[in-house]
């Protein structure tokens, strides 16, 4: 939604045009203006940065946004894992994890 293709493909091959000048692995498309984060390669890495994440946006009281979270079984059986969905639980942040 609104992250055209020639912006895909920019990313993508890490041109000039790229919104991230190409500092980035080729298929961790982000958008700061649509409020969307890169993916991270390690496994799980991601997990306690959604959790952190959408703490901020509860503490910032915004009640219309959340994060969602994609991971795989992988990811599931790392550490990060674990402790993000407790700071997620104990802390009642606003994010899925999928």
């Amino acid at each position: 939604r609104g992250f055209t293709v020639q912006e895909m493909c920019d990313q993508c091959v890490g041109n000039q045009h790229s919104s991230d000048k190409g500092r980035m692995m080729p298929v961790h498309y982000g958008s700061r203006k649509l409020n969307f984060h890169t993916i991270s390669s390690p496994l799980g890495t991601q997990l306690p940065h959604a959790a952190g994440a959408a703490y901020t946006i509860k503490q910032q009281g915004r009640e219309d946004t959340c994060v969602v979270c994609y991971f795989g079984d992988g990811a599931a059986s790392e550490g990060d894992f674990h402790g993000a969905l407790n700071f997620a639980a104990t802390l009642s942040c606003p994010v899925i994890f999928f």
